[in-house]
């Protein structure tokens, strides 16, 4: 299964801020995100994202997750 950054950006952007991980987590199996999306939030650190954009920001410590660029 691949990671669709289309999938990944639309539903960053439609989740309630600020968040904790458990509850984005929760949040994404809602919108039907892959093992692999799952995977990938569960990876993030434990804490509160205010904002899609701090979420992201968050992301940068897992390379270029196969060339995605959110």
């Amino acid at each position: 299964m691949n990671i669709n950054p289309g999938q990944i950006d639309q539903m960053l952007n439609s989740i309630p801020y600020p968040i904790s991980k458990d509850s984005l987590i929760q949040q994404a199996r809602q919108f039907g995100a892959n093992d692999q999306i799952i995977g990938m939030l569960d990876k993030l650190p434990d804490k509160t994202f205010n904002s899609a954009d701090d979420l992201k920001s968050s992301f940068s410590g897992f390379g270029n997750l196969g060339g995605m660029k959110l």
